[in-house]
């Protein structure tokens, strides 16, 4: 199982000067979810937010996932 990265996501997404408002609005999400990601409560966005994330940031998606702990 593959899951969000949210320390990723917090750290690329202020690499490049955005607020959670603004990118939870381009990625058509509220910032209460964006907080839940990047702090990791929440860590199974679905394929086509995970998409929307990855497209704010300019990164592919495998950048924003990491195996979970019990894929070894």
């Amino acid at each position: 199982m593959i899951s969000l990265d949210g320390e990723k996501l917090r750290s690329l997404r202020k690499a490049r000067k955005l607020t959670q408002e603004s990118m939870a609005e381009f990625a058509n999400t509220t910032d209460r979810y964006l907080r839940d990601l990047e702090s990791g409560k929440k860590s199974n966005p679905s394929a086509g937010l995970l998409y929307s994330l990855s497209r704010a940031l300019g990164v592919p998606m495998e950048e924003l996932m990491r195996p979970s702990k019990d894929d070894g």
